[in-house]
Parts: structure tokens; sequence; C-alpha cells
């Protein structure tokens, strides 16, 4: 009975203690924070009302550095929030000039009447801010594919992958749009195909200061087939031999072997291939020629020679 009593009293203490601990905290928060301190800060630089025919230069500051004096919980607020600071250009524009220039004194100006006071402000991290405006340009610029395309087995494309249109327009200030030679599509993952890909894509913006990208899709295209290895015995050429010289060339023939989509395989014949040895690039030391394709159809691919090379024999 004295136990429960006992602990009883116990919890009340235990209550009453962090009644005043929570309560002791709060005041010493309250007063602490209701101190004046000075404390640095950074504001973003918001532009507005930039005219149509310009962009702000790649170099304009953005942001600003700055010593704030104001009561703790101000300083903690914006800590956690960000300040940012409005500077509308028609302003400050004239006479159609390109650039112009905000004095410190009216920097700060600017700054306190987002903090109430520009008294509080102090020690910019920019002694005076000079913004500079470049004209808009267009700019046609091709289109490069980031790709991760993977096939059937026996299914590979018959061509590159092509963009329709092949180009697009951009349009940023002069400096940046000069030095931008491609755009890139956003990335194209596509798995185990056995078909011809048509399909839109986004293009993805080179830099932030660019302005616009005109269109911002186009249609991706592949061509794609079934394919087949084709394999042929072919007679072997020779060219820019002299006349007064007779050669037996061992072998005289040679295997072609390639790869080709089904579709083609059935037109393909020994006549649409040529096999050329060129006398006048022979290996003197080794005695040997190297054959190559004088002539083939398009669309084969992963060619390869049974033998290599071509040894020849001078018949006196």
């Amino acid at each position: 009975m004295f136990k429960g009593i006992f602990r009883n009293l116990n919890k009340k203490k235990v209550k009453r203690f962090l009644l005043f601990l929570t309560l002791a905290t709060i005041f010493w928060v309250f007063t602490k924070f209701s101190r004046e301190f000075t404390a640095s800060l950074n504001t973003k630089i918001e532009y507005s009302n930039i005219p149509e025919t310009t962009a702000l230069s790649e170099n304009t500051v953005r942001d600003i550095d700055f010593d704030l004096t104001a009561n703790g919980f101000e300083i903690l607020y914006y800590k956690v929030k960000k300040p940012s600071i409005e500077i509308n250009i028609e302003d400050y524009l004239d006479n159609n000039e390109f650039n112009f220039e905000i004095p410190n004194k009216n920097l700060i100006g600017l700054i306190g009447l987002k903090f109430g006071s520009s008294r509080a402000i102090k020690n910019l991290s920019i002694e005076d801010l000079k913004v500079q405006l470049d004209p808009i340009v267009l700019k046609s610029v091709p289109i490069k594919a980031l790709k991760s395309i993977s096939y059937k087995n026996g299914f590979k494309a018959v061509d590159s992958l092509r963009f329709t249109p092949d180009s697009v327009l951009i349009s940023g200030p002069k400096k940046l749009i000069s030095e931008i030679k491609y755009v890139e599509t956003e990335h194209i993952e596509i798995k185990n195909v056995d078909r011809n890909i048509s399909r839109k894509v986004a293009i993805s913006k080179p830099s932030k200061d660019v302005i616009a990208i005109k269109p911002q899709e186009v249609t991706a295209n592949l061509k794609v087939a079934e394919f087949s290895q084709g394999e042929f015995t072919l007679p072997v050429e020779i060219v820019n031999l002299p006349p007064n010289i007779e050669i037996k060339l061992v072998p005289s023939t040679i295997t072609l072997k390639f790869d080709v989509s089904v579709d083609e395989f059935a037109d393909l014949t020994k006549d649409n291939f040529r096999v050329v040895c060129d006398y006048s690039k022979m290996n003197k030391e080794g005695k040997f020629m190297i054959p190559f394709l004088e002539s083939k159809p398009e669309n084969i691919y992963n060619i390869v020679f049974e033998p290599k090379k071509i040894d020849l024999l001078i018949v006196k």
C-alpha cells in the first residue's frame, strides 16, 4: 500500500519536474533568440520583365551573400527559407541598351526592402550589380541519340537510328548558342528488338540558359531485320598486272562469308560480288596480295575472307 503511494508521489514529482524543465527551456530559447545577432545569409536574385529579344548573359550574378543583423527568430527563418529579391529589368534599361549597373547603395536598399531595413544589411559579396543582356539568336543543330538497344538473336539494325526531323532549332544568348554543336535525346532503352522501331523521343536541353528548342520531340526510326549467313566461293581477279608478266594465284578462288537480311538473301548471286587483288600493292617480300571486294550489294555485314591472303607464283 505504502509502495503504491510513494510510486504515485514519485510520478507526480517527475511530471512536475519535466513541466518546469520544458517551461525553462522555452523561456531560455525565447530569451536567447529575442536578442539581435549578425549572421551571413544568401539571397537569390530573380530577374523579371526581360525583353523577348534578349536573354541574361551567362555570367550574370544569380545570388548575393551579405551580413544581416536581426533577432534570432528572423535569422533562423531566413536560414531555413532562402530569401529572394526581384530585379525588374524594365526599370533599369534605357535607350535600348543591353547592360546596366545597380550601385552598391541602391542594391543594399533593394535587399533592405525584403528585410524591413537597409541598416541591417552589410558586407555585400559584390560591390555593384552589373547586368548584361545578350541578343537572342536561332541556330539549327543536329540530333545525337543517347541509346541502349539490344536485339533478339538473329536480328540487327539494317541502318543507323534516324530522326524526323533530323535537326532542331535552338534559341538563346549568342555566345552560348555558338558553342552548341548538337543536342541529345532523352535516353532511349529498348530490349529484345525484332521489328522496326518508330517512337517519339524528347530532346534534352543542352544548357539551362537555352531559351527554347523547336520541336521539343522528334520521331526516332530504326529499320530492323532478321539476318542469316551467306557464303559464296568466288574467283579472284587481278588488276594492275604488267603486260609482260604472267602469274598464277594460289588459291585462285576465295570463300566469302557474310550476314544478310533474310528478305534479301534470295536475291543474291555470285554476280553481285567481285573479289580483286591489286598487283601494284603486292607484298614483295612475302609475295602475297590481300584480296578486297571491288563491288558488293548494299546491306551485307560482317564480311570475312577465307583465306585472307593470296600467294602468287610468277610463270616464266
